[in-house]
C-alpha cells in the first residue's frame, strides 16, 4: 500500500498587480508543522526547503516554472554553501535580522555579481540599510506589522533606489489597492492566497555512505572513481543525484548515462554542496533488504557487461540500468513517474521501461536469472551469469558489512 504523502514544504504565490502568480516563496515546513514552522535553526531549515525542493518527489509537480524566493541565512551567505542555481529561477533574501557590516555586503555582492537576484525581507527602513538597497532588485514591506503611514514614509525611502517593491500581509482588497496606488508591484499575503503546502515524498539517504563522500570530497583531491563507487552503493542518493542534474532550477537538460557522467556535469564543488545539505537536512536510513537486492542485480549487469563486451553495453550503464530497475519499489512510485523525473539517455529509459534495446535484453536476462527463471536463458550463458551473480553477491555483502560496522 503506497505511503500517505509527505509534507516537503509550503509555498506562497507572489502576484503582480493584474494578480497574476509571477513567483512562490519557498517557506519552511513539516508533518508536525504544516500552518507555521517554529524554526531554530536557520541554515537547516533552508537546507531541508532546497532538499526537498530539487532531490524529492514532488506530487503533482507542476510543468511551468515560476522562480523561487528563498530565505537565505547570514551564515550561508558568508560560507558560500549555496549549490549553483539558475539565477532566472532563484531570488535570494535576505532576512530582517541579519547585522548590517562589511563581511554581509561583501557576500551580498558576490551573489549578485553571480546574477542571482536579491531581496530583503520585512524591510523596516534606517540609513544602514542605504549600502544593501543599493545592491537589493526586490524590498518586501510587511504592512501588517509597519501600518500605513510607515508604510508610506517606507516607499519615499526606496524609491531613491532602482529596485520593485513588494507588498506582503496584504489582507483587504482595500489595502491592495493602496498598495498598488502607492507603486508596489508585487504582492502577497492571505487576501491572496495563503500558503498552500507541497506534498510528496522524501527520499531517504544511508548516513554513512553521506559520511563518507563528505569526507572523500573535503581531500585536497578527491578520488572521482570511489565517488562513483559510494554514491553507486545508495539508490536513493543516486536517484536524489541525477533529479539535481535534471532539475530545472541548475538549468541543465543533459541525458545522462552513468553516475560518473553526472558529477562531471555537476563539478566536485557542488556536489560537495548537495551532499553537505542533503546530510545537513538530517534525513537518513539503513539499507533495505530491497536496497541489497537491487545493488546486487546493478553489479551483475555491471560485470556481465564487462564480460560480453559490446560497445552498446558500457558497464557504467549497464550499472545504472540495474540500479533503476528496482527503485520504483524502493522510493514507492509509478516506474513511469520515476523516468519523468530525471534525465537519462534514451537507451537506458528504454531498457527500464520495457526491456528494450541491447541493454534492455541484459537486464531482463538478469533479472530472469535473479529470480529463479534460468529456462528464459540460453543454457550456454549459465555458467557466466552464475559467476557474475557470485561476484555481485560478494561485493555487496562486503559493501553492506562495511556500511553497518560503521554506523553502530
Amino acid at each position: 500500500m503506497p505511503e500517505q504523502p509527505q509534507v516537503l514544504m509550503a509555498r506562497q504565490p507572489i502576484f503582480d498587480k493584474e494578480l497574476r502568480v509571477v513567483a512562490y516563496e519557498l517557506l519552511y515546513r513539516s508533518d508536525d508543522e504544516r500552518e507555521i514552522a517554529n524554526v531554530f535553526n536557520g541554515h537547516q531549515a533552508t537546507s531541508n526547503v532546497l532538499v526537498n525542493a530539487y532531490t524529492s518527489i514532488i506530487a503533482n509537480q507542476e510543468r511551468r516554472q515560476l522562480p523561487a524566493f528563498l530565505n537565505l541565512p547570514r551564515e550561508m551567505f558568508e560560507t558560500d554553501s549555496l549549490p549553483a542555481m539558475s539565477h532566472r529561477q532563484l531570488v535570494i533574501e535576505v532576512l530582517e535580522d541579519v547585522t548590517i557590516d562589511d563581511t554581509l555586503i561583501e557576500s551580498v555582492k558576490r551573489y549578485k555579481a553571480a546574477g542571482y537576484r536579491i531581496a530583503l525581507d520585512d524591510f523596516i527602513y534606517s540609513p544602514q540599510y542605504d549600502p544593501l538597497l543599493a545592491l537589493a532588485d526586490i524590498v518586501k514591506v510587511d504592512i501588517l506589522a509597519l501600518g500605513m503611514p510607515d508604510v508610506r514614509y517606507t516607499v519615499r525611502q526606496l524609491k531613491r533606489f532602482p529596485l520593485t517593491m513588494l507588498a506582503e500581509k496584504i489582507e483587504t482588497y482595500d489595502q491592495l489597492r493602496e498598495c498598488i496606488d502607492l507603486g508596489f508591484k508585487l504582492f502577497q499575503g492571505y487576501f491572496l492566497r495563503r500558503p498552500e503546502i507541497v506534498e510528496g515524498r522524501r527520499l531517504d539517504s544511508n548516513e554513512t555512505v553521506l559520511l563518507q563522500l563528505l569526507a572523500e570530497l573535503n581531500n585536497a583531491e578527491p578520488n572521482t572513481e570511489k565517488l562513483v563507487a559510494l554514491i553507486g552503493q545508495d539508490p536513493s542518493l543516486t536517484y536524489r543525484l541525477l533529479k539535481i542534474v535534471n532539475s530545472a532550477a541548475l538549468s541543465q537538460q543533459r541525458n545522462i548515462e552513468n553516475i560518473k557522467e553526472a558529477l562531471v556535469i555537476l563539478g566536485l564543488a557542488e556536489i560537495r554542496k548537495w551532499i553537505s545539505l542533503i546530510a545537513l537536512s538530517g534525513q537518513s536510513r539503513k539499507p533495505s533488504e530491497l536496497v541489497r537486492e537491487t545493488l546486487v542485480l546493478a553489479k551483475m549487469c555491471e560485470l556481465l557487461a564487462e564480460n560480453l563486451k559490446s560497445a552498446e553495453m558500457p558497464p557504467n550503464s549497464a550499472f545504472l540500468c540495474g540500479l533503476l530497475s528496482r527503485l520504483d519499489a524502493i522510493l514507492d512510485i509509478e516506474k513511469e513517474q520515476l523516468l519523468r523525473q530525471i534525465a537519462v539517455s534514451d537507451q537506458i529509459t528504454a531498457a527500464v521501461r520495457d526491456g528494450s534495446g541491447s541493454l534492455g535484453t541484459l537486464l531482463t536476462n538478469v533479472c530472469a536469472y535473479y529470480d529463479g527463471q534460468w529456462s528464459q536463458l540460453n543454457v550456454s550463458d549459465h555458467p557466466l551469469y552464475q559467476r557474475c551473480h557470485i561476484a555481485s553477491l560478494e561485493w555487496v555483502n562486503d559493501t553492506m558489512s562495511q556500511l553497518d560496522s560503521m554506523s553502530d
